[in-house]
């Protein structure tokens, strides 16, 4: 018995949906970074979270609006059978009760974005194989937001590691802030070793 070659399409393009709103879903705890006072301390640390928290939420509503547009029901269900697989790696990175410094909040916002990424591009490409290109634009406009974000957190890291040291008394040199920024930037245009 032959299925409907779209219905089949989307059927098979729903887990992924549900995959990437689970995973912006649930890198939340930016909002409460925004309240923090090792952020506040921090402003190019508290730029970015506020800036992320901003672009989280409507991303969150715009793949939560796209997940119902599937078949076989809404948001709430696709995200309960996809979230505790994607999201295992979150339970360490965001315990609510946990007090962290900037610049480790910074890492953690750095790696949950970098799982969204991956997963956007995941997204992106099982769309564009089954042919749904509202998806596959959608999937890399969500792409496109982060990366810009990914960077300001490595740029905004090295101001907070300096911040806190400080605090515990540390002198500092005011080129480390640049050196340490140019060479994070420089390590990320390296190109790729080819490998025989």
């Amino acid at each position: 018995m032959m299925k409907n070659d779209k219905s089949d399409t989307r059927e098979d393009l729903r887990p992924y949906v549900a995959d990437m709103s689970a995973v912006i879903t649930h890198i939340q705890p930016v909002e409460r970074q925004k309240n923090d006072d090792s952020f506040k301390k921090v402003p190019q640390a508290l730029g970015v979270v506020t800036q992320l928290d901003t672009v989280l939420k409507r991303q969150m509503q715009i793949l939560e609006s796209h997940l119902e547009k599937f078949p076989a029901g809404g948001v709430a269900g696709a995200v309960k059978n996809t979230v505790t697989g994607v999201l295992g790696v979150f339970a360490g990175l965001y315990d609510k009760v946990r007090t962290e410094t900037a610049s480790r909040g910074l890492r953690d916002d750095y790696t949950a974005l970098n799982l969204a990424a991956i997963s956007y591009t995941m997204l992106h490409t099982s769309a564009l194989t089954c042919g749904e290109s509202a998806t596959a634009d959608l999937a890399l406009r969500g792409l496109k937001e982060l990366t810009p974000l990914i960077m300001q957190i490595t740029e905004a890291v090295p101001y907070a590691v300096v911040r806190e040291l400080t605090e515990e008394g540390k002198s500092y040199d005011a080129s480390i802030f640049q050196r340490a920024i140019k060479a994070t930037q420089e390590a990320w245009a390296t190109p790729a070793v080819a490998h025989a």
